[in-house]
Parts: structure tokens; sequence; C-alpha cells
């Protein structure tokens, strides 16, 4: 039988069946597009730059239990090996699996191929090929089912859905010629091949490549020469494996699934699972016969990105932009979160799109936009499967999307703190209106008064040291701050802790000293002042102050009889005359308590002191006669004799109080010295 090198296989996948049929032999070797070797009947090729099952860089590896290297073989023929019974049909969409029900006939399968991949056109193609016992005769048909859903049922049928492919390798009485024909599963619209409703295979249209001797739709043949299909796969179901295939036992199909419009352009249709089933009659409603389960094809266009915005110490909206070389996308979005640490996302879909998994693989970029009060602290990017690539630099995530893979790029913004000086003081208000200086990190500088405060905000989280600079007539004596902030009032310092989102008020409260004014005066005239009175500042019991307690401890009167103790620590203290003009008795004690700010004046009246002279004469000569005076308890003798230059006549001929005469004996006496 003559060997046909090649053949030409279209389809066209539409409401209904694709129809491919058999023209004159192609003088191309390959689909345009595809390397693949369709059209030889073989395993192998030996034409430059093809492709075949065989070929290492197509990946074929029928021992691989996980079915995912475009290879699948049947369970050996005999008791053990499954197929369906019980009048199962293409429109089942829950066949009956029986076993030991297929003889080694035409319809008794061994092994199948199915790859879907899209080559460097841009453009996708489905590689089928299957293998059976024995040469047929009479009408084989041989259904590939591509299904887009990776789910399986209890007995690893693939689950259909809406828009499935079936495509009928059909060869008629014993021919050389495939004839293919497709058809598209209606779940629940549409009309149907055999069944009268939904859910069907619905019908089709018959298509062709574009003519003459252009091959750009399809391609497929059959081995019908001894040696023309060697099968080098290790298996277990072959007759000889590795080994040469029987003429007929072996066929191949390559398809343009877009000019076939199975796979519309640019779309993001999905192939999850391919499986093979046998069929002996031409009818669509017989029985079907023998399968292999199915092979994961794992076949996307596209996959999806999730952009993730988790904000630390702070809520708000951010903005994106995106681009992309592989589809259209929104171009600007904004994430906005609710919960500070618990991250919002969105997933990137194309204009007019819900598929969260509708783009198409390319490069896309997206880059956050600045926002005050946040700095972009950590971008990452992470693929599921390990087989996309990602890049960052700064605010930009660059990803490199491969088909089925999503890619989730995590922005994480730290939000900046904000710190408060404030200044308040004692008393309160302050009629002086004093200012008072304060320096930050950075040269950074401050001048409060009373109630003022100082603000810096859009701070980045960290420790910030703030000081007060000491002020004549002030004491800082309380540095208070909140929850992230720490005083000292000897440092005379407030340092802010802070972390992100924060705001931190330190207080600083400082204290008025206050004066005592002493005035100095004569008892008998308010008016006269006196001066050279030392007073001194004590505590309240009389003990000595330390230092620093008033600008001086010590005061002394000036001609106009005052001083003053200024810049006195508010307090309790006594004062005391520790110096006393001559001829005055010492001032009493006083206390006096200061006021935060206040002015208290005391005044100290000195008493004058007066000498009483008592002269006691003898009547009978004017001489002195010493005798014992007592005065407030005090006791003394009299003037016994007249001091030089005088005569005791001349001292007792002295004018003013007299009293004569007068016995020897004790005569009481009292003196009244008046103001």
């Amino acid at each position: 039988m003559k060997l046909i090198r090649r053949t030409r296989w279209g389809a066209l996948l539409g409401v209904g069946a694709l129809v491919l049929s058999i023209a004159a032999p192609a003088q191309a070797d390959t689909l345009k597009g595809s390397p693949f070797d369709a059209g030889n009947g073989s395993l192998t090729t030996n034409v430059a730059g093809e492709i075949d099952w065989t070929t290492p860089s197509f990946g074929v590896n029928c021992t691989d239990v996980t079915f995912t290297h475009f290879c699948r073989d049947d369970l050996p023929s005999g008791k053990n090996d499954n197929s369906f019974g019980n009048g199962t049909k293409e429109d089942d969409q829950s066949p009956t699996v029986v076993t030991g029900a297929i003889p080694p006939n035409k319809s008794d399968l061994t092994r199948f191929f199915a790859k879907v991949e899209t080559e460097s056109n841009g453009q996708d193609y489905a590689y089928l090929a299957w293998e059976r016992q024995n040469n047929p005769s009479g009408t084989t048909n041989m259904d590939f089912e591509l299904n887009q859903s990776a789910t399986v049922d209890a007995n690893g049928i693939p689950v259909r859905t809406d828009g499935d492919v079936l495509m009928d390798f059909h060869l008629a009485n014993g021919g050389t010629s495939p004839t293919i024909i497709s058809y598209r599963w209606n779940a629940a619209t549409g009309s149907c091949q055999a069944a009268t409703a939904p859910p069907c295979w619905g019908p089709g249209t018959t298509i062709t490549n574009s003519g003459g001797q252009i091959l750009d739709t399809f391609q497929a043949s059959v081995n019908t020469a001894v040696g023309q299909a060697n099968d080098p796969f290790p298996g277990t179901v072959l007759t000889t494996a590795p080994g040469a295939l029987d003429p007929f036992t072996f066929g191949e199909a390559a398809v343009n699934l877009e000019l076939a419009n199975i796979i519309p352009a640019n779309s993001c249709f999905t192939l999850n699972n391919a499986y093979l089933k046998s069929r002996s009659s031409d009818s669509f409603t017989s029985e079907i016969k023998d399968f292999i389960l199915p092979i994961h094809l794992g076949f996307q266009k596209c996959g999806s990105i999730i952009i993730q915005k988790k904000t630390i110490g702070g809520v708000g909206t951010f903005n994106y932009t995106d681009t992309s070389t592989a589809t259209v996308i929104p171009g600007s979005f904004s994430l906005t979160t609710a919960t500070a640490g618990t991250p919002v996302g969105t997933t990137i879909m194309p204009v007019n799109s819900t598929d969260p998994k509708a783009l198409r693989a390319g490069t896309y970029t997206f880059t956050e936009g600045a926002k005050t009060g946040f700095d972009l602290t950590g971008l990452s990017c992470s693929s599921a499967n390990g087989t996309s690539s990602t890049s960052t630099s700064g605010a930009t995530a660059t990803v490199n999307l491969t088909p089925g893979d999503t890619v989730t790029c995590l922005y994480v913004n730290t939000a900046r703190a904000a710190l408060h000086v404030k200044k308040v003081t004692n008393p309160n208000p302050d009629t002086t209106n004093a200012s008072f200086g304060f320096t930050g990190p950075n040269n950074d500088s401050a001048s409060l008064m009373n109630g003022q405060t100082f603000d810096r905000t859009n701070l980045l989280p960290g420790s910030y040291v703030w000081t007060e600079t000491a002020k004549t007539g002030w004491d800082l004596t309380n540095v208070a701050c909140g929850t992230g902030g720490t005083g000292s009032v000897a440092n005379r310092t407030a340092t802010f802790s802070l972390t992100p989102g924060s705001d931190v008020t330190c207080t600083f409260t400082n204290t008025q000293r206050g004066t005592i004014t002493i005035h100095k005066q004569d008892d008998a005239n308010p008016a006269v002042p006196l001066a050279g009175a030392v007073f001194t500042l004590l505590d309240p019991q009389g003990n000595p102050l330390p230092a620093g307690t008033a600008d001086s401890l010590t005061c002394m009167t000036n001609a106009s009889g005052n001083c003053s103790f200024t810049d006195v620590l508010p307090g309790s203290y006594l004062v005391r005359e520790t110096t006393t003009p001559p001829g005055f008795t010492t001032a009493a004690d006083q206390f006096v308590t200061v006021a935060p700010g206040a002015t208290v004046t005391l005044t100290f009246t000195n008493p004058r002191q007066f000498t009483i002279i008592v002269l006691v004469c003898k009547n009978a000569d004017s001489s002195l006669y010493p005798s014992q005076v007592t005065v407030d308890g005090s006791t003394l003798t009299s003037l016994g004799a007249a001091p030089a230059g005088l005569t005791s006549a001349q001292l007792c001929s002295l004018g003013g109080a007299s009293f004569s005469p007068k016995a020897v004996g004790s005569h009481p006496a009292s003196v009244l010295i008046p103001q």
C-alpha cells in the first residue's frame, strides 16, 4: 500500500462538528507556524528543523506516573483492562466503566499522545497521536476528548465544561486518509449532533486548509507500511515495547486551533485534560469502547496577577499605574487599607473582563504612586508555580507572567509619625509672656510661650530628642509624655520613640520663681527707712538653704530701707534679721510662702534703744551715792563718782525726774519710755 507522506487535516469548531478531509498530498513538511511533523505516520523525523514525538526537546515520557509528559499507556489487554460498557454513548456525562470487555481487536487501544502548546507565532496547536493493538478492518474511530476542567470523576474520567472539544480521528473502511470531525460540548444551550437537547455534543461544519500547497490549519497521517512507525518509548501494553508498530496501528495529527476556530485568537481558553476513546461505527450514537485515562495537558494561555497592599501604623488609599506588553489592562487603580497590618488586594483583569485568570502571558509593570505620610518599606512578588519571573525597583514591580501561573505582589507601606512639643507655665496664664527655646535633631528648633505647641509631622519612625534651654527665673519642673515618649527633668529633654503612625505629645512645664522684698523702718517714724540691716533666708525650721534656692540667701537694706531675695523657688521660708543697725533692737523672724511668679513684701520694724541713767545723790553734800538699781529685772549699781571733768555736785544738779527726800531702803520703780 502506498505510503502517504503528508495528509491534510482541517478543522472548524464553532457551534458544531468539524470535518477535516484529506486532499492531494501537500509538499510542505509541517503546518505553517509549527515545527512538528504530523504528516509522516511516524514517531520520528529526519528532516532538519522539524520535531516529532521522539525529539528530546518535545519532552515525551511514557513512564511518568503523573501523566504530565504527553504520553499515557492503556491498561494491558485482558480481564483488568478498563473500557466503557452498558451501551455508553458519547453524550453520556457519566459513562459506565467495566473491565475485560475489549478483545484485542481494532478497538483495543494501547497508548496515546497529546500536547497543546503555543508556538513562536503566538498561535495554539494541538498535537495528537494514538496507537492500537491490531491492523483494522472496517471503519474505526479514535475520539480525542479535550477538557477545560482539571477535575475527574471517581473513574478518572474528566468532568465536562461548556465548550469542551471532541475530535474524531476517523478511518473509514480501513482507509489511509483520516477524516477529522470535531464537536463542541453544549452544557445547557445549543443544538445537538445526536441528542434531542443539551447537555450534548453539538454539530459542526467542515473546514479545509487555505488551499493549494499551503498547510496552515491541519495535518494528519497513519502508518501504512511495515517499519514506518517505530515506538521507542518504554511501556507496558505494546506487543513489542519499545518496537515496530504494525501498519494502521498508529495515527497522528497537528491542528492550528486558532485557524480552526477552536480557540479564539488572543483568548484565555484552557485545556487541562485529554483522553482517548475508540468507537467502531460511523454513527455518533454507536457505543464507545476502549479508553485511556487522561493526559494532564495543563495548557493555559493566561494567568493572574494579584496586587496586595499592607500598611503598617495607619491606613490609606494608594494609587497604582500598570502597563502590559500582552493585553489591555485598566491602566490605573487604587487600593484602600481598612486595618493596619491586614493586606487588601485586587486581581488584575483586562478591561471588561470578569475572569480572574484572564491575563495573557507577557510582561506587566505596576508602579505605586507616592503618598504623603507613608514610605514604601517593602515590595515583593511571588510566583505560585515558580515559572514566572519578577523583579522590583523602587515602587515598580515587573512581572513576566507565564501561562497558568498566579503572581502575587505585596506592597508594604509604613506610616510616618508625628511629635508635638508643648509648653505650659506655672503660673498659668503667664502674664510675662516668657518665651522658651527648644532644640531638636538636625538643627531643628522652636520658641514657645505658655500654651503653644510645636508640631513635627511626616517623620520617619525612630528616636527624636528635644531639649529645652534653661531660662533665668524659671525652673523646669515636669516633662510629661504620652505613650511613646520619655521625659527627663534633670536632662531637660523629651525623647520621642516614634513607631509607625504614632502621634506623641510631650509637655514641658516650667514654674516661675518668686521675689521676697524686705522693707526696714524705724518704729517711731515708719517713714524713716533703716539701712544696713542684713536678712537671711532660711527653711521654715530656721535651717540654712542650699545654694540656688534664690539668687542670694542674704540681702542688706539700702538707703531706702529695702532689699530683695529674687529668683526664689516657690515654697515656704523663714526670714531672719541677722545684722541689726546700731541703736535698734533686732526685729522678730517672719514666715513667708512664695507662690510661682509671686512677689511678697515683708516689713520689719526695729524698736529704738534707750539708756536709763540713774544717779543717787546724797542731799547732805550733793555727792553721788552708789546704790542698787533694778530695771526690767536687771540690777546694777548707780554711779558712785563723777567722771573726769565733772563734779558730783554738777551731776546732782541735773534736771529730770527726781524723787526727794527718800530714806535708805528699797524703793520700787518703773520706767516708761514712750514712742
